[in-house]
């Protein structure tokens, strides 16, 4: 079977770097979504019309979540949402095992779901989960693989990070999440599954990590724009020209896209 050149470099450079557990995956909502759980846009759907706010609208997700803090004064009504969405049952995708099964020890998301420790669980590895900046300083014994949860838990809702504001004091309040993605970024070769790369956290680091000229070669899977079957043809060109965009944009941390057809 043969590759075009770039997924070729690909497969040489990541397997190398498997070999040598040089490798760290980052999984963001469309691998969640893809097992059959809300993305963001979802999830906020009902928040959005509480505010009289339509989500397709919307850009900034984060200040959307933020007016409807600042509307009931808690977020507890987000809080309730993560549960009652990632409280449901839900298998690990395809994706969610063949990752599972690989020798990668260290695994990041934003995802608040359980199921990459789920994969890890039915691959018969320990997982070692960190969920809460409390758990950043111990390490479950006989651990097989490092699972970060920057964002919190559907466990422990009422501690997951939400909103805006809580976006904009995460590099104090999760410093120690800050300090350990930083260092894994430049000690490993990274795959982006399913992320959008609009994380204000994310950016963040990779931000001061670009000012330091620290940044190592990293992968990210991206779905090609096309025109299916009633859809407009000018919009979807429009969004393959901004996705162009967005791939020699990510370019400046290292990140090397693979568009992929599904």
């Amino acid at each position: 079977m043969s590759f075009r050149p770039e997924v070729e470099a690909f497969i040489k450079n990541f397997v190398k770097d498997l070999a040598e557990n040089n490798v760290a995956i980052f999984a963001g909502a469309g691998m969640s979504k893809g097992a059959g759980y809300v993305d963001w846009p979802e999830l906020l759907r009902d928040v959005a019309a509480e505010l009289g706010l339509a989500v397709e609208k919307e850009v900034d997700l984060f200040s959307l979540a933020q007016f409807h803090v600042n509307a009931l004064g808690s977020s507890a009504g987000l809080a309730k949402k993560i549960l009652e969405e990632f409280s449901e049952q839900a298998e690990p995708s395809l994706t969610h095992d063949i990752l599972a099964r690989l020798p990668i020890r260290t695994y990041w998301t934003t995802n608040y779901d359980s199921l990459l420790e789920d994969a890890l669980k039915r691959a018969c590895r320990v997982a070692d989960v960190k969920h809460s900046v409390s758990q950043m300083n111990t390490s479950r014994p006989k651990r097989d693989a490092v699972v970060y949860k920057m964002h919190g838990d559907v466990t422990v809702a009422s501690e997951a990070v939400l909103h805006k504001a809580q976006y904009e004091r995460y590099y104090r309040s999760h410093e120690s999440f800050i300090t350990a993605l930083s260092g894994d970024l430049i000690s490993k070769t990274f795959l982006f599954i399913g992320f959008s790369f609009t994380d204000p956290n994310l950016d963040y680091v990779l931000s001061r990590l670009h000012v330091q000229n620290a940044i190592r070669p990293h992968y990210c899977f991206m779905r090609r724009e096309v025109v299916t079957d009633g859809e407009d043809e000018d919009i979807v060109k429009y969004k393959a020209r901004k996705q162009e965009l967005r791939v020699d944009d990510l370019k400046r941390f290292g990140i090397q896209t693979l568009l992929i057809d599904g």
